[in-house]
């Protein structure tokens, strides 16, 4: 069945990896007819319709869900394909956050269900319609939990997908929530932080194991997000494929089952409140996030007199900048701490799989020692030289000195160490384990032989006369022909209309009305008598009688109107501009002749 090709083959990863351009409905068909012909190498002729989540009023705006639900129907077949869109902005890092990480929310789960069912209403899907879902990261996450509670889906495919945390679906799913209290003799909600992670898992495992919806997912080696899940204590539910989508390093896995689980919770926190920060505004906005204050309000401080005249002429400001940081740096020096005191592990460990090199290794230690320093200093200042009044709620300032150079520490070791380390180049080092949890990688990993991935593109590979490798975007080949065909044949048509505009609009034309004048001659020479009468010469000569007339004048041939040389001039352009694409298309063919469906696809890629 041609449905079935779509998640049998690379199309329906391809498709994921399309919903992060936010394509239009138009753009979008193509492309999804383009991924198919070019994984397929078949044409899809169906019905496709399309409802983004931006069109649902079900859905809700401050959720952060993204999603895009496709009705492809061909022959007797439909099924309902809903992609849901993974983690790209601070919305959806903050759901990962508080839904996944801790529990707290579960709004783009709801809104996973409430747009499915949405669509299924908008676009008029049969009851006996297939529902399948499409994610990556969080976007998997979503289908699986509103999938296994909700029954939403038929059928789930994931790739790198964020797995199933038993605390979040415990606020999801009232009865599964019932089973834990009891399971657990659990008496309040957040009693189930209490709950030993392994044991929880194990329990939610068990619980889900008869969800109707068949889940399938095909995850990296070394994907960070996965590498995690077993020390979060999440669940992985249905057939997974294990793939080394990176074989010149370690599995990610391997160097996290060395780090203790804390270590792991703290550098998580610190990575996604990093990401958040530094996408609002780099350096200034990690420190300010970080600490919960504005950077900006520590600028005016050069001395320890400035702390005074600060504190005396802008109390609330300063009111609001002490109590932001007796909130946020004992957390803060917590998670820092952590990780200082297994940093040689952490970054050894690194070093040693080739993630990092040994001045990048030494770098993070000095810096992450660094760190904790200026952050223990600067905490003990502030709590030694202002309190705060409970009861009034303001603060008592009982030095300066102290507090200044705290202040000085914030603003300058803090964001120094963070710029140590962001030019000491490790975060472009760590690219590679970002790009694990990619999309991109997975397919490479796959694609094998000549073929591979760029971007959204699909690339042919093969090697010249001089063993040099020669690649060719063949997404980007067959685009260029269906659309510089497109472009040959509106403008042949184009050439065709004003062919025949100028035939019917000019030669046509005179011809039809030089008969008009010969035939008004033809009549008035014909009917003398009859014209003179209308002309009123026979009231004014009654003594004459006209017995004849000739009309003296010239009907001359239409000249210059002809456009045949412009016409065939612009005939002669665009038959060259075929031969260039043919010309294109047969040096590609050329290249890959072993490639048997290559030469069907430039044929069919017309049709789409």
């Amino acid at each position: 069945m041609s449905l079935d090709k779509i998640t049998s083959t690379n199309a329906w990863m391809r498709l994921v990896n399309t919903e992060y351009d936010n394509l239009d409905p138009e753009e979008l068909e193509v492309k999804f007819k383009s991924i198919y012909l070019e994984e397929t190498g078949e044409l899809f002729e169906g019905d496709v319709n399309i409802f983004h989540s931006s069109e649902s009023k079900a859905v809700s705006e401050t959720s952060g869900y993204d999603g895009t639900a496709l009705l492809i129907s061909e022959g007797n077949e439909e099924k309902l394909y809903v992609i849901n869109q993974g983690s790209t902005d601070g919305a959806d890092w903050n759901e990962n956050i508080k839904g996944p990480f801790a529990g707290q929310s579960k709004a783009q789960a709801e809104a996973t269900k409430e747009f499915v069912g949405d669509a299924k209403k908008q676009l008029g899907v049969a009851e006996e319609s297939e529902i399948i879902s499409l994610g990556h990261s969080l976007g998997h996450h979503n289908s699986v939990v509103t999938g296994i509670v909700d029954d939403t889906f038929d059928e789930i495919y994931g790739v790198n997908g964020l797995q199933l945390p038993p605390v979040e679906v415990y606020y999801y799913d009232l009865e599964f929530a019932k089973a834990v209290n009891s399971h657990f003799g659990l008496k309040g909600q957040d009693a189930i932080f209490d709950v030993p992670t392994k044991e929880l898992a194990e329990f939610t495992k068990d619980y889900y194991k008869d969800a109707p919806v068949e889940v399938h997912q095909k995850i990296s080696e070394d994907d960070p997000l996965y590498a995690v899940t077993e020390k979060a204590g999440f669940v992985t539910f249905g057939d997974v494929e294990m793939i080394d989508t990176n074989p010149e390093v370690a599995g990610i896995k391997e160097l996290i089952d060395d780090i203790p689980a804390d270590v792991i919770a703290s550098f998580r926190d610190l990575a996604i409140d990093y990401s958040i920060a530094d996408n609002k505004g780099g350096v200034n906005e990690v420190a300010s996030q970080l600490l919960g204050v504005k950077l900006e309000y520590l600028e005016g401080i050069k001395d320890n007199m400035d702390i005074l005249q600060w504190y005396a002429f802008d109390h609330d400001e300063f009111d609001e900048t002490i109590k932001a940081l007796k909130d946020n740096l004992p957390p803060l020096l917590e998670k820092v701490s952590v990780i200082t005191q297994n940093a040689d592990t952490i970054f050894g460990r690194l070093y040693e799989e080739g993630y990092i090199t040994e001045d990048q290794k030494n770098i993070m230690i000095k810096e992450v020692a660094n760190l904790e320093k200026d952050l223990s200093e600067a905490y003990a200042a502030i709590y030694e030289n202002a309190d705060i009044n409970e009861n009034l709620n303001e603060l008592s300032l009982y030095g300066d000195y102290r507090l200044y150079k705290a202040f000085q520490k914030l603003k300058g070791s803090f964001t120094g160490s963070i710029e140590n380390i962001l030019n000491s180049g490790i975060l472009e080092r760590l690219e590679s384990i970002k790009e694990s949890h990619s999309i991109n990688e997975m397919l490479n990993a796959l694609a094998g032989g000549s073929k591979s991935y760029s971007g959204k593109d699909l690339i042919y590979t093969t090697t010249s006369a001089s063993g040099e490798p020669i690649e060719v975007n063949m997404s980007a080949a067959l685009r260029l022909y269906r659309e510089g065909a497109l472009i040959f044949e509106d403008k042949m048509s184009a050439i065709a209309k004003l062919k025949k505009t100028v035939h019917e609009e000019i030669q046509l034309a005179f011809k039809e009305e030089r008969k008009k004048v010969l035939d008004e001659i033809y009549h008035i020479e014909s009917n003398p008598k009859g014209y003179a009468y209308s002309r009123g010469w026979m009231h004014r000569y009654p003594l004459y009688e006209v017995e004849s007339l000739k009309v003296m004048d010239n009907v001359f041939p239409l000249e210059k109107a002809g456009l045949d040389e412009q016409i065939y001039e612009m005939k002669s352009s665009v038959d060259s501009g075929y031969k260039l694409i043919e010309d294109y298309r047969k040096a590609v063919e050329d290249l890959f002749a072993e490639e048997e469906k290559l030469s069907q696809m430039f044929d069919l890629v017309r049709g789409i």
